[in-house]
């Protein structure tokens, strides 16, 4: 990376009950989930497989779906457009159309 911060990852998934987006922190050796990114912990290398087990042990319990690792840098920053438009929250709130329908057609 230009800034030279080291790259570490997240593990974000769907929280099965509701489908809020979720981020794991390591709590001892077993994992909870947050929703936001910055509380969430950063695994390097050495680590996310081992911490990918554990989430997985997560969806397997029907906590959570559609888990996957995420690339950060800093202060869990995400690397890509689209998890930081995750990490932000709906860009449409929940009930509210991003345009008001037009019937007249």
């Amino acid at each position: 990376m230009e800034d030279g911060s080291e790259i570490f990852k997240v593990i974000t998934a769907n929280r099965l009950h509701d489908g809020v987006i979720v981020y794991a922190r390591a709590q001892g050796t077993d994992l909870d989930w947050v929703t936001q990114i910055a509380n969430a912990t950063a695994f390097g290398e050495a680590e996310i497989t081992d911490a990918l087990e554990r989430a997985e042990r997560a969806a397997a319990a029907n906590i959570v779906v559609s888990l996957y690792p995420v690339e950060v840098a800093g202060r869990n920053r995400p690397l890509s457009a689209r998890e930081t438009v995750r990490a932000k929250g709906p860009s449409v709130k929940y009930g509210h159309a991003a345009v008001d329908a037009d019937y007249s057609i």
